[in-house]
């Protein structure tokens, strides 16, 4: 049975007009906002030499190995490499603008030595993010921010390189509460008898409203919301780190991401 939503029109105008083809394999170009059939699908490391002789190694836990390596160029620190569990394999690698503020963060959550995230920065403000969330190596989420928060997001949700969902947030202060736009029938543009308002379905439903935690679990009254509650959290609570690396404390950095790092293996080892 499908349960669509009604919404504003004013969503309505913007989920269609985020619609589009499906995802390309170019460059990642404008990090802020390229079109549908420009989002990258790889997963692509920018380089960081921490074996420059300009490197400075740091060993936070005595074991005489380096945990946070800081790349420097000309007086500055250029790119950082952070390992937080101390498994020899590194777990995020962030790189810094002219000013010294956070540009770019690369971010491997489940511990298999890949990236599967990456934020970019503008000013030191995120401006998107890049996420593989099905194991398959291709990114298929794409989140975009205004003035630091939540505007829109992308989705390929069966991995077959097209964006089938669109998400939109009435309120960016209320993560848990999107507003999804799904395609069905594969002709790459939001179905209109398929789009779901999380929260008011959780209310028509008499269920209580989702909560913006790692482990909630999205409303049963739709396919469409795909780990509505779980996905949208995840945003908030990796937007949060990621301004936390940008920190010029290497300690303060390695710890920021910490708990993340832990939730994240928590949740792949129960899948």
């Amino acid at each position: 049975m499908n349960r669509a939503r009604s919404i504003p029109f004013v969503f309505a105008v913007t989920l269609l007009s985020l619609s589009s083809g499906g995802c390309g394999g170019s460059k990642e170009g404008n990090a802020k906002t390229p079109s549908a059939d420009q989002l990258p699908l790889a997963i692509e490391h920018e380089s960081c030499d921490v074996t420059s002789s300009s490197a400075e190694k740091i060993d936070t836990n005595g074991d005489g190995k380096p945990d946070i390596v800081r790349v420097m160029s000309g007086g500055r620190e250029v790119c950082r490499m952070v390992d937080l569990n101390h498994d020899d394999k590194p777990d995020s690698f962030i790189y810094f603008d002219a000013n010294g503020q956070i540009r770019r963060r690369e971010s491997d959550f489940d511990r298999d030595g890949r990236i599967d995230e990456i934020d970019y920065f503008q000013n030191g403000t995120i401006v998107r993010k890049d996420r593989e969330t099905n194991l398959d190596g291709k990114l298929d989420t794409w989140d975009f921010y205004e003035g630091g928060k939540i505007h829109h997001r992308l989705r390929d949700s069966d991995g077959d390189g097209k964006v089938d969902q669109w998400w939109t947030w009435a309120n960016p202060d209320k993560i848990e509460c999107a507003v999804i736009a799904s395609d069905h029938n594969g002709d790459g543009k939001p179905d209109p008898n398929d789009v779901i308002d999380v929260c008011a379905a959780a209310a028509a439903s008499g269920a209580p409203a989702p909560v913006a935690d790692a482990g909630a679990a999205p409303p049963a009254t739709s396919s469409a919301a795909d780990g509505g509650a779980t996905l949208a959290a995840s945003t908030a609570s990796s937007t949060a780190s990621a301004a936390d690396a940008g920190s010029s404390s290497a300690t303060a950095t390695a710890d920021a991401g910490a708990p993340k790092k832990a939730a994240a293996a928590k949740k792949k080892e129960t899948k």
